[in-house]
């Protein structure tokens, strides 16, 4: 499971970074999951315990983030927001960024939270995307703040309309080995992929 603390610590054999969905429980513990719901049940509706009942193949002590030792390198915490409260939201912003290290990212297709809470964060922070019409808006925050990073879209970093600053923009996903060492190529910050035991071949 590509969440769980085992996979990312095993990625991490391989990588400079590991990238991890990150959910909030109703019971306010921080979740490595990517979709919103389990068994067509809502996580943010779900405690810790009722989690436990549902997984199948897997316990959940592989996916509840109790603290950042347990992943041993520099993540990329994705926050999810979809199907989340607006309060939660705030509460789930909060809590990684309590718990993300210095080198670590905290990234979110959810704009308006990474804004919100750049001040109060002690990592690097980006944000995610994943349209055309999404770069103008990127590129002018780019020139807004220097500190910002970029997670794209694979297809978008081939764009005539893409400017955003290569030494702070991430593609992803991008598990074609031609693919990933043409980007290498140009100098992007990161290239993520689902398959970082072979990709490590092509590392500068």
């Amino acid at each position: 499971m590509e969440n769980s603390l085992t996979g990312l610590n095993k990625a991490l054999e391989h990588c400079e970074y590991v990238e991890t969905d990150i959910r909030l429980t109703k019971d306010n513990n921080l979740l490595l999951f990517h979709d919103p719901y389990i068994n067509d049940y809502l996580i943010e509706d779900l405690t810790i315990e009722d989690i436990s009942k549902l997984l199948e193949g897997i316990s959940v002590n592989e996916i509840i983030l109790e603290s950042r030792d347990q992943i041993n390198g520099k993540v990329n915490f994705e926050i999810k927001t979809d199907k989340t409260s607006s309060n939660n939201i705030d509460i789930l912003f909060q809590k990684v960024s309590g718990i993300a290290k210095k080198d670590d990212i905290i990234s979110s297709f959810h704009w308006e939270g990474v804004y919100n809470f750049r001040d109060i964060f002690t990592s690097e922070y980006g944000i995610i995307l994943n349209s055309e019409d999404h770069l103008f808006e990127a590129k002018a925050m780019s020139n807004h703040d220097e500190k910002i990073y970029f997670m794209v879209e694979k297809g978008l970093i081939n764009s005539r309309n893409f400017d955003l600053p290569k030494e702070r923009t991430a593609a992803w996903t991008v598990n074609d080995e031609n693919e990933f060492k043409r980007l290498m190529e140009i100098g992007l910050f990161g290239i993520i992929t689902d398959i970082p035991d072979t990709m490590q071949l092509y590392k500068k």
